[in-house]
C-alpha cells in the first residue's frame, strides 16, 4: 500500500513538474529581464522609477481583467481535452481569442485617454506626471497584440502545452532589454575591449520604457496567436467558428468571478500604493524596486499555478476526481518547498539584491528592509497562488473573489492604515500588513480547497 501510495506521487510530481518547468522557466527569465528593466530605469533617478511604478498597479488592473477571460477559456479548453473532445476545445479557444481581441481594443482606447489621470488617482508627485502620462499612453500602443496574444497562451496552457508560451514569454523579456538600450537613452560612446563604440539612442527615458515594453509584448502576442493557429497542435484555435453565445455564457460565467477578484487586490493594490506614496519619493521608489525582488517568489509560483489548473480542469474532464486532488495538492507542496527555500534566500541577501536595482544609498536602505520583510510571505504566496490557480481549473472562481476581496480590504488595507497611519510606522508597517493579508488569504483557500466543494463547481 505505501509503495503504491509512493508511486502515485511520483507520476503526479513528474505531470505537475513536466508543466509548471517551462512556466517556471519562463518567470525566471521574467525576474531576470525585470531586474535589469528596473536597473536600466533606476540609473535616470528615483522620480523616473516612481513614473514608472505609478503605473504597476493600474497595469496590474488591466491585465488581470484579461487574465479573467482567458480563466474562462483555460476551464472549458482544459475540460474538453481531459474528455476527449478536441473539436470543442478548438472551438472554444477561437471564441475566447475574439472576445479577447474586442476587449484589447476597447482597454487601448480607454487607457489612451485616461492615461493622465493615472499619477492623479494614485496621488503621485506632480513632479512625475508628465512622465507617467507618457509612459501609459505609449504602453497601450501594444494593449491588442498583448492582451490577445495573452489568452491565447491561457488556452495553450490549458490544453497542456506550456512550451509555446514559454518561448514567447522569453522573447519578449530578451527583446524588451535590447530595445530598452536603444531606446531609453541618448546616443553615446560605450567602451568594448578597450575600443570606444558610438551606439544610437533615441534618449526616450521613461517613455523609451514604455515604447520598448508596448513593443516586445506586442511581437510575443503575435507570435502566440500564430502558434495557435497551427493546424494538428495540442490546441488549434478555431477562428472560423460559428459564434456560440452559449458558449460564451459558460465562459463569462466563470471569468467574471475571476475578474472581480483580480478588480478587487488590484484595486486594493493601487490604494496601497498610494498610501506607500505618501511616505516620500524614496520610500516609493524603494517599494517598486522591492516588488521586482518579490517577484522571485511569486514569479515561480505562477508556473506551479498553470500546472494544478491545468491538471484539476483536465482530470475533472476525464471524470478523475481522485486525480484532480493529487495534482491540486501536490503542486501546492512542492511549490510550498521551493518558495520557503526563496525566503531564506530573500532574507540572507537582501542588501545585495536592491543594490542591483539602484545607486541611491536611501533606497537601497529602505528596500533591503522592505525584502527581508516579504521573505515572510513566500510559504503564503505558494499556497494562495497555486490553490487559487487549482480551483480556477476546477472552474470554481467565485469563492476566491470573496476571499481576495475580504484579504485584500479586511486586512492589507485596515491593517496598512493602523500600522502606516495611525502607529507611524511607515513603509514598513505597510508591508507587514501585506504580510497579513497574503497569510490570511493562505488560510481561507486552503480550506476551501481541503472541503473539497470545487469538485462541483459548474463549467
Amino acid at each position: 500500500m505505501f509503495a503504491a501510495f509512493s508511486s502515485r506521487h511520483r507520476e503526479t510530481d513528474r505531470q505537475v513538474l513536466r508543466l509548471a518547468w517551462p512556466c517556471v522557466l519562463e518567470n525566471m527569465t521574467v525576474i531576470l529581464i525585470s531586474f535589469i528593466d528596473a536597473a536600466m530605469i533606476g540609473v535616470l533617478g528615483p522620480a523616473a522609477t516612481a513614473a514608472v511604478g505609478v503605473n504597476a498597479s493600474p497595469s496590474w488592473l488591466l491585465g488581470g481583467i484579461v487574465q479573467a477571460l482567458g480563466v474562462g477559456g483555460t476551464a472549458l479548453v482544459a475540460r474538453y481535452v481531459g474528455a476527449g473532445q478536441k473539436q470543442e476545445a478548438d472551438r472554444v479557444g477561437g471564441l475566447a481569442v475574439r472576445m479577447a481581441l474586442c476587449l484589447s481594443v476597447f482597454l487601448t482606447a480607454l487607457m489612451l485617454l485616461a492615461a493622465p489621470l493615472v499619477p492623479r488617482i494614485m496621488n503621485a508627485d506632480p513632479a512625475i506626471y508628465a512622465d507617467a502620462t507618457v509612459y501609459m499612453r505609449l504602453l497601450a500602443l501594444g494593449f491588442i497584440p498583448h492582451y490577445t496574444g495573452m489568452v491565447t497562451g491561457a488556452l495553450l496552457r490549458g490544453a497542456g502545452n506550456t512550451k509555446t508560451p514559454m518561448i514567447a514569454g522569453i522573447m519578449s523579456n530578451v527583446l524588451n532589454v535590447i530595445f530598452n538600450f536603444f531606446l531609453i537613452y541618448a546616443p553615446r560612446q560605450i567602451s568594448v575591449f578597450s575600443l570606444s563604440v558610438p551606439v544610437w539612442g533615441a534618449g526616450m527615458g521613461v517613455g523609451g520604457a514604455a515604447l520598448a515594453s508596448a513593443m516586445a509584448t506586442g511581437l510575443s502576442g503575435l507570435f502566440l496567436i500564430f502558434s495557435a493557429m497551427r493546424k494538428g497542435a495540442a490546441l488549434s484555435i478555431d477562428w472560423r467558428a460559428k459564434w456560440d453565445g452559449g458558449v460564451a455564457r459558460r465562459m463569462l460565467r466563470i471569468a467574471y468571478p475571476a475578474a472581480l477578484e483580480r478588480a478587487a487586490i488590484n484595486l486594493g493594490q493601487m490604494a496601497f500604493a498610494r498610501m506607500v506614496s505618501t511616505t516620500g519619493m524614496a520610500a516609493f521608489a524603494a517599494h517598486n524596486q522591492s516588488i521586482q525582488v518579490e517577484s522571485l517568489g511569486y514569479m515561480p509560483a505562477n508556473g506551479f499555478a498553470v500546472a494544478a489548473t491545468t491538471l484539476v480542469g483536465q482530470n475533472l474532464g476525464a471524470g478523475k476526481i481522485d486525480d484532480a486532488w493529487e495534482s491540486g495538492r501536490r503542486a501546492n507542496f512542492l511549490c510550498l518547498v521551493l518558495l520557503s527555500f526563496v525566503g531564506v534566500l530573500l532574507f540572507l541577501f537582501a542588501p545585495f539584491l536592491i543594490s542591483l536595482l539602484t545607486p541611491d544609498a536611501e533606497v537601497r536602505r529602505i528596500g533591503a528592509m522592505l525584502i527581508r520583510i516579504c521573505a515572510f510571505e513566500q510559504p503564503f504566496n505558494a499556497i494562495s497562488i497555486v490553490l487559487s490557480g487549482a480551483l480556477r481549473g476546477a472552474g470554481d472562481t467565485k469563492v476566491p473573489f470573496l476571499y481576495g476581496l475580504i484579504s485584500m480590504w479586511g486586512v492589507r488595507i485596515v491593517f496598512a492604515w493602523v500600522f502606516g497611519t495611525v502607529l507611524g510606522f511607515g513603509v514598513a508597517g505597510l508591508w507587514w500588513a501585506m504580510v497579513a493579508d497574503l497569510g490570511v488569504r493562505s488560510l481561507l483557500l486552503w480550506l476551501r480547497f481541503r472541503s473539497g466543494g470545487w469538485v462541483h463547481a459548474r463549467v
